[in-house]
């Protein structure tokens, strides 16, 4: 530990080493130099901005790490104007550039017209990019949905969002996690809309930089960003009809001067949105056919505001505050008929169940940011940030036995629960980045406090008097610190080889609490623990197109802090879902290797193994046989082998597209001792294929067709069927550009339903489908309007990273 914070402080006197850069000098019409100026690097090919620096004083600029290209550099200075230089090559040199002379912009833009397009989808050698806007059949969808299109992901039935097989992604917004996980986490993701994403990032190897947490690696959904000087913005309103009438808004706003950059959006979405369960139990001798009909209300706000004070071209503070408010409620209602395996023909009982759960909830969070930045490539980066959740959800679970016919109630069973959850995230962060020895160094540390206190107070309602059942209820207090330190360095030798490697340390202490209401039943889990996480990463070009790519990383899957409560959530009292206080953590190593063209990682394939996987297994309620249950066990080691084919398919000018082709091999065996059952080793493929392709029609008018295909596999111990889901949608450009209007039809074969069977768990057979309202036809508007004067947008990512994805509350 002390060795590498010893390194962290080092790394400030360090040395001062040359990158392969673009420098030069930004001059005023007068000759003066352009002080302040921001600076963009475009790629020639199609006008996108690469990357961007700001001018000193004296109106030079340098702009490090650029990879081998044809490229041409912006200014922009408010109140001179933009200017433009001619076009130019990086081949393995630093490029010096001639003076820019903002007065003579009006001749310099001619050579230039910015029309970039950007592809939905870009394979590079360390993630997937896939942009939103590239996509008309993104309208009207939620950030959940869209993962559900996203190459190489798949959401299960239980709404966990799985990448190339493997089940613990760590989903990040803007760099920060969000500390949620199951339900609450696809209840964050289901209030993001697409309007407000401009891309979704999958990182199957991250390196030591990042958190360890995440066997899958991470998802980081970045939030539009307005890029332009003055004040400007956008707002987007959508309509969607499916069993019922829902939409939104959202509304973006920006304002940038030399000094200072002011920034704020506001979104909602409201409306009812409906879903299907179907479960056929064998167990005990009896059969148990349940028909659920659920929808969850929405009426998601969130906001996020923040500045930017830049004190000259080195250093810049930032606050930044975004918060999300949810006043929704969960509603179920399911009728499960019973008889006995030998006579399958009668129903002898009838159980009339619902669930009615008001849930609120109420996230900040508070992030204050320092970076420092100068021209020769050192960087320093310090983020304080503050996290307070506040969840609650209340049930009312009435069960109702009649007789087949439902002439008479033979008896009922009434339940209610209070479930409020506090969370409180301290952490701290600090990056630094160096040239050194022709490559560049990084290091940087962390700090996270988190204390979660759920509550779960269980009643019987006993002639309409609630008495609380102090064999459930129960209080659950964890507290957890984490400290962490990185070393990384990346380095190329020559124009062939490039190599980074990295090592991250996180010494983790925790204890939880369970206090529960009989005293004789509470528990503590605790544990301290060291791990050291290497990460790697190699390139080499055997050509100018032809190259191969190669990862490794080591990582950890800490359990959510609800999942290791063993509180119950119930559907009716026959089935239900609980937590595992005895849950472990679980550690992956995985490698990746990618022959690239062009350098476009045509084809991937990776090989992972984990130790004690955990994921959700079915079980059978030892004190009540007629009971069923989720919990999440860990089920020994898992291995993994994974094959990810890219195929662009750019006919025409006119037409593009993608497809991505993804199969995984997997291996696991299982003990649940606590359960009383195992798992003999099993072996399966599992598929999954996204494409998408675009007609431009002229005018302003475009098609597209999307959709998505995952063959059978298994979700913890259900083995499901297969399932896929087509769109196709429409966009009409107005407004010179500035706005458009998209309308998107979903799931036109109805295919999208999911369904599987249980044949693992000794006793209990099985078979369950369901349906989401996944039928929609949504109409959406946008508009763009303000200063079109292009920025460098500053990216902010903060401490929040690790903590603020294992958080499961309310209805999870």
């Amino acid at each position: 530990m002390k060795f590498l914070f010893s390194i962290c402080l080092f790394t400030f006197i360090g040395w001062s080493a040359q990158a392969q850069s673009v420098t030069g000098k930004a001059l005023q019409n007068d000759g003066k130099p352009a002080d302040f100026a921001t600076i963009t690097l475009h790629k020639s090919a199609d006008s996108t901005v690469v990357t961007g620096a700001i001018t000193g004083e004296d109106g030079a600029y340098e702009i490090k790490n650029v990879a081998n290209g044809r490229y041409f550099v912006q200014v922009n200075l408010i109140g001179a104007g933009i200017a433009a230089s001619p076009e130019f090559d990086v081949d393995g040199a630093n490029k010096v550039l001639d003076d820019i002379r903002l007065g003579e912009q009006s001749q310099q833009l001619q050579q230039v017209t910015i029309t970039a397009r950007r592809k939905t989808i870009e394979v590079k050698a360390d993630k997937t990019i896939m942009n939103v806007d590239g996509t008309m059949n993104s309208t009207g969808l939620s950030a959940l949905e869209l993962l559900r299109k996203a190459p190489g992901v798949t959401v299960d039935n239980n709404e966990n969002v799985n990448v190339k097989g493997k089940n613990n992604v760590r989903v990040m917004i803007d760099g920060r996690e969000v500390p949620l996980d199951g339900k609450d986490l696809a209840a964050l993701l289901k209030g993001t809309q697409a309007a407000d994403i401009d891309n979704i990032e999958i990182i199957s190897n991250p390196s030591a930089k990042y958190d360890a947490s995440g066997n899958a690696g991470i998802i980081n959904i970045r939030l539009k960003k307005n890029k332009s000087f003055g004040t400007n913005g956008n707002v987007n309103v959508e309509g969607i009809y499916g069993e019922t009438a829902k939409g939104g808004i959202s509304l973006s706003l920006n304002n940038r001067s030399k000094k200072l950059n002011t920034f704020g959006s506001y979104n909602n979405h409201y409306g009812r949105w409906h879903n299907g369960q179907n479960f056929l139990r064998e167990q005990n001798g009896s059969y148990f056919d349940q028909q659920a009909k659920s929808y969850n209300t929405s009426r998601w706000n969130s906001f996020r505001v923040g500045t930017d004070y830049y004190l000259n071209s080195k250093h810049t503070v930032g606050v930044l505050v975004n918060g999300n408010i949810d006043n929704g409620d969960w509603n179920n209602t399911s009728v499960t008929k019973i008889g006995a395996l030998s006579n399958p023909s009668e129903v002898t009982s009838i159980l009339n169940a619902t669930n009615t759960v008001p849930g609120h909830r109420y996230d900040l969070n508070v992030n204050a940011n320092y970076r420092y930045s100068d021209t020769t490539g050192r960087s320093l980066n310090i983020d304080l940030d503050r996290g307070g959740y506040r969840i609650t959800g209340n049930s009312y679970q009435p069960n109702f036995y009649t007789s087949p016919t439902n002439a008479f109630p033979a008896y009922s069973r009434i339940f209610t629960n209070e479930t409020p959850t506090n969370i409180d995230i301290y952490t701290g962060k600090l990056d630094y980045e160096q040239p050194l020895w022709g490559g560049t160094f990084g290091t940087g540390a962390k700090i996270a406090n988190i204390t979660t206190d759920n509550t779960f107070d269980f009643y019987q309602v006993i002639e309409n008097s609630e008495v609380l059942d102090t064999t459930v209820s129960n209080q659950f207090i964890y507290e957890e610190r984490t400290i962490a330190a990185y070393v990384n360095y990346n380095r190329k030798f020559g124009k062939k080889l490039n190599v980074q490697a990295g090592l991250r340390m996180e010494n983790t202490n925790y204890m939880g609490d369970l206090i529960s209401a009989n005293s004789q039943n509470g528990k503590q889990v605790k544990n301290d623990y060291t791990e050291l996480f290497p990460s790697a990463a190699i390139t080499y070009s055997f050509t100018e197109k032809i190259g191969l790519n190669t990862t490794y990383s080591r990582r950890i899957d800490r359990p959510s802090y609800q999942d290791l409560n063993p509180f119950q959530f119930k559907l009716d009292e026959l089935t239900y879902q609980r937590g595992n206080e005895r849950l472990r953590p679980q550690f992956t190593n995985s490698f990746e290797i990618a022959p690239t063209y062009n350098g476009f990682p045509v084809i991937s394939l990776g090989y992972s193994k984990t130790k004690d996987v955990f994921t959700q297994v079915l079980a059978t309620d030892p004190d009540n046989p007629n009971a069923t249950f989720i919990t999440n066990e860990n089920i020994a080691d898992q291995q993994n082998l994974s094959a990810t084919i890219n195929i662009p398919t750019p006919f025409a000018k006119w037409y593009e597209g993608f497809i991505s082709i993804t199969a995984v091999h997997s291996r696991f065996s299982a003990q649940f001792d606590n359960l009383g059952f195992g798992i003999d080793e099993i072996a399966f493929t599992t598929g999954n294929l996204y494409a998408e392709q675009s007609v431009k029609l002229g005018k302003g008018w475009n098609i597209q067709l999307s959709g998505w295909y995952s063959t059978p596999g298994y979700w913890g111990t259900l083995k499901s069927r297969q399932q896929g889901m087509m769109d196709f949608a429409v966009k009409k450009n107005l407004w010179d550009g500035k706005g458009h209007v998209r309308v998107r039809f979903g799931d036109l074969l109805g295919t999208a339903g999911w369904g599987g069977t249980n044949v693992f768990t000794p006793g209990l057979y099985m078979k369950a489908n369901g349906t989401w309202e996944a039928r929609t036809v949504t109409v959406s508007c946008s508009y763009r309007f303000g200063s079109n004067e292009v920025k460098a947008a500053r990216q902010r990512k903060t401490g929040l990273d690790d903590e603020k994805n294992r958080v499961k509350s309310g209805r999870g």
